[in-house]
């Protein structure tokens, strides 16, 4: 097999979660291709986020594939925010992309999961420093420092020491700051629970690339979609936000397959007539 040559997009320190998942495939090289993925969005809002995080991974392995003229770019992209499923829950949603450069093989794989740490708290006297180290998980995780003043928001990022962080927070709030409030340093190299989520989305994106289509032998065949409809066991309409089967196709050609699923039929709990 030739040697696939893929330029991995960060600034944040990924390579690492990524290659580890990219060990089983040896034929791929992956190589850093430090560019300033911040301009497609930043965790602390100094850049807003204007593409889906599909998207944003996209434009990010295309930059990077340009940047070292490689045939091949790669690049995630992270949402931290209110589970789709349970709402009170907090996720972190990872995307990856893989690209080549001209744009037109586009691999995506997405991870779920809600073992991550991400925290926010407002600050407005000393008393609320209390269980910032365990709210924030420091040193192993990091913090930011938001302060809000009258010529603007100061932000300090990558704080990983409590004895910083409550500096930090007495020196804003002496100085007049309208609001001060700490967040999660989302950032990966300062996650480690954001990367364990990152190397499980890459491993996803290994295996497929390690798949290849029963039609053209192009690698990249996996799941591209669902068919959903499966019947209530009380009252037997169909539920239709509950798959039935999954859809395994190609990103070459147009051959797809379906692979049925185990759930023949939903709890009642789960149906719409029967639980409104």
């Amino acid at each position: 097999m030739s040697l696939k040559r893929v330029a991995v997009a960060t600034k944040h320190g990924k390579l690492a979660q990524i290659a580890r998942a990219f060990e089983a495939l040896p034929n791929w090289e992956l190589q850093l291709a430090e560019i300033d993925t911040d301009v497609f969005g930043t965790f602390s809002g100094e850049t807003k986020r204007t593409l889906s995080p599909k998207d944003a991974a996209i434009q990010k392995a295309l930059a990077g594939a340009q940047h070292l003229g490689f045939e091949y770019g790669l690049a995630s992209e992270g949402t931290i925010g209110p589970d789709p499923n349970f709402p009170l829950v907090v996720s972190d949603l990872e995307v990856i992309a893989l690209v080549n450069a001209s744009g037109h093989l586009v691999i995506v794989e997405t991870h779920l999961s809600n073992e991550i740490v991400a925290a926010s708290k407002k600050i407005k006297s000393e008393s609320d420093f209390e269980g910032l180290a365990q709210l924030f998980d420091l040193p192993r995780h990091a913090a930011m420092v938001f302060a809000r003043f009258d010529h603007g928001l100061e932000i300090v990022k990558g704080i990983h020491s409590l004895a910083e962080l409550e500096s930090l927070l007495l020196s804003r709030l002496a100085s007049g700051a309208s609001e001060v409030w700490v967040e999660s340093d989302l950032r990966a190299m300062h996650s480690p629970s954001r990367q364990r989520n990152i190397e499980a989305c890459a491993k996803k994106l290994a295996a497929r690339l390690g798949s290849h289509c029963p039609n053209c032998d192009q690698f990249g065949w996996g799941v591209i979609g669902y068919e959903y409809g499966v019947p209530c066991s009380g009252c037997f309409e169909i539920a239709n936000s509950v798959p039935r089967a999954k859809q395994l196709g190609c990103v070459s050609c147009d051959y797809v397959e379906l692979l049925e699923l185990e759930t023949r039929s939903v709890d009642p709990s789960r149906c719409q007539l029967c639980n409104p």
